[in-house]
């Protein structure tokens, strides 16, 4: 599908594979993603401590495998993710898989480069801290140590991934995939029946709620895949140097992210993000004008991360406009539709509807 005013095309995709891998890494950071922390500390309680540990090691510094996901034979489900793992050397996982995308060629060298057993030295982990665009200090060693474990052990690693994968398939993500695959499928034949009469940009724009991605022309084919767990977010990897694969949520915010839960994740959020002052205080400033997150932060006279953190929570509650280029710079703007969706999910959520 062409685009009558964008030189882009238009390809879709689907596979609870994308699910996977993305809700790994939301069980394994809760409250950066609004799920609720109790239950799923209690879901990872129950996976072998073995596993866990290297579940948690994948959640801390891998990134999610979009384009290994989308290279799977049909249909793109676990069994699909797991076959493909079971054939690849265990070596080559960590390096096929979860290159991270901070890495330029001279960081990805050196991770390929380290070898077995090797620990950084200090001079190792600056040089390395930097490239990912951090700093080396208390907090962010950890991560880098993390990084360092094990891109130095990656064959240990690549085993004890397959296997733990396979635990968390068999105690919740085969019954999981079963749920959420007719969601997708809704949702994503309801955006192609709308592609047709709406500009790629608006209607990128309206199932990302509210990513606006403004360098269309360096990108010959944009991929579109619907994700459940990680609604309403976006993620995002290009597949090459002209095409784009994107995940857009797929779960409505009347639906909870845990079976059987009542209460729609997307009012718990909505009341969150609007019950800290702070955060009013930030939508109401980005109604006059977009801003980035170091403007922002000088207006209010807070540290970055704050300002950060405060983001992450309204753009989670789909109160954010995000203007996004090709190299990742992202410009913010209030977004009142989410605002309105928020109000109107409480007024139907308490009137029983």
């Amino acid at each position: 599908m062409m685009n009558p005013l964008i030189n882009t095309k238009m390809q879709w995709d689907i596979g609870t594979a994308y699910d996977l891998f993305v809700s790994l890494r939301i069980i394994h950071s809760p409250d950066e993603f609004g799920l609720r922390e109790s239950w799923a500390i209690s879901l990872i309680n129950r996976l072998p401590k073995e596993h866990h540990e290297v579940l948690h090691q994948y959640a801390t510094i891998c990134q999610i495998p979009l384009g290994f996901v989308y290279s799977l034979d049909e249909p793109k489900d676990a069994a699909q993710a797991m076959k493909r793992l079971r054939s690849m050397d265990p070596e080559a996982i960590l390096e096929k898989l979860f290159i991270p995308s901070w890495a330029n060629s001279e960081a990805r060298a050196f991770l390929i480069n380290t070898q077995k057993g090797q620990k950084w030295t200090t001079k190792e982990f600056k040089k390395i801290a930097q490239q990912a665009g951090s700093e080396d200090n208390k907090y962010t060693r950890p991560i880098f140590e993390t990084y360092n474990s094990v891109w130095a052990n990656r064959r240990d690693f690549g085993v004890q991934f397959v296997e733990a994968l396979q635990a968390y398939i068999d105690l919740f993500f085969d019954e999981e995939e079963k749920r959420i695959l007719p969601v997708l499928e809704e949702e994503l034949s309801h955006v192609k029946m709308r592609a047709g009469s709406r500009p790629l940009p608006a209607m990128l724009e309206e199932i990302t709620a509210g990513v606006r991605y403004l360098d269309f022309a360096k990108v010959s084919e944009i991929i579109l895949a619907p994700t459940f767990w990680g609604a309403p977010l976006m993620f995002w990897e290009s597949i090459d140097n002209f095409r784009l694969l994107v995940l857009f949520g797929a779960r409505p915010g009347s639906m909870s992210l845990i079976a059987g839960d009542i209460v729609p994740d997307g009012l718990m959020r909505g009341l969150k993000a609007m019950a800290d002052p702070t955060r009013l205080r930030i939508f109401r400033y980005l109604a006059n004008a977009p801003q980035n997150a170091e403007d922002i932060a000088l207006f209010f006279r807070l540290r970055l991360p704050t300002i950060n953190h405060h983001l992450s929570q309204l753009r989670l509650a789909g109160l954010l406009q995000v203007f996004l280029d090709s190299n990742g710079v992202k410009m913010y703007a209030a977004r009142f539709e989410g605002f309105n969706e928020t109000q109107d999910l409480l007024n139907r959520f308490v009137h029983g509807e």
